[in-house]
């Protein structure tokens, strides 16, 4: 069969052109919206970055037991005031906050606006009071000096000692870091000599009882065994071998 002749006119080629340079533009259009966003968010990134509009000018810090709020607020200012936020990293505050102010255990450093900051400090927990001319010197686990208060916490252990030194503090602090809270709000003295090491008062409620307990190991054994002896009565015990206790 021979071919048909082509057709005068047919504008089909023409048309296919023009289907595809429509694509094209369409594709290109939204190449460079893309990048036009992208421009645009990373100018914003950038005017965040080094706008004074963002420059920190305020800390918001509440008071703790040990820990001042305001003298928090003016160390952070003094540090950082006036760097936007954007440039500032809430990590590395939390750290300076804690090694400027040891009496916190931790800084948690939130963002509180376009120009604020909120930090929320947990103290350190003291484990021992120890008694001296101006009231008594608090320490906590980690024999962290938590400054001086008049009159012991309640439910904290007092070390009962004129002067004590570095070893007798160690000895007692680290008797002390291994009991729970539990335990220890039934202890309510210690003392420590070198004939008998450790030795204090504990009270379950219903009596109270001297104990001796040694040395500073297996500290956690010896307060158990001890009050449930003092729970049977018992009020001279020692425990310094807890497996075989003495009583009176």
């Amino acid at each position: 069969m021979p071919l048909a002749p082509p057709r005068v006119g047919d504008d089909s080629t023409a048309d296919l052109t023009g289907i595809i340079r429509a694509r094209r533009r369409k594709v290109w259009a939204k190449r460079l919206t893309a990048i036009g966003i992208v421009v645009a968010v990373l100018a914003l990134a950038a005017v965040a970055w080094f706008s004074p509009v963002l420059a920190l000018s305020t800390v918001e810090v509440e008071d703790t037991e040990l820990v001042t709020g305001a003298q928090v607020s003016d160390f952070v200012l003094t540090e950082h005031g006036g760097t936007p936020l954007p440039q500032l990293r809430p990590g590395t505050i939390e750290t300076e906050v804690e090694t400027q102010f040891p009496r916190a255990e931790d800084a948690s450093v939130h963002y509180a606006g376009p120009r604020s900051l909120r930090i929320t400090i947990t103290d350190r927990t003291p484990v021992v009071a120890i008694s001296s001319a101006g009231g008594f010197v608090l320490y906590d686990a980690e024999a962290v000096d938590l400054g001086s208060v008049d009159t012991a916490p309640e439910g904290l252990t007092v070390l009962e000692a004129d002067a004590p030194d570095e070893e007798t503090v160690s000895a007692v602090i680290r008797f002390m870091s291994t009991l729970g809270a539990d335990l220890r709000g039934s202890l309510t003295t210690v003392r420590a000599d070198r004939e008998q090491g450790l030795s204090g008062t504990i009270d379950t409620g219903d009596t109270e009882a001297s104990v001796v307990f040694g040395d500073s190991e297996d500290a956690s054994l010896k307060m158990r065994t001890a009050l449930q002896l003092a729970a049977e009565g018992r009020t001279e015990i020692d425990v310094s071998v807890p497996s075989v206790p003495v009583t009176d």
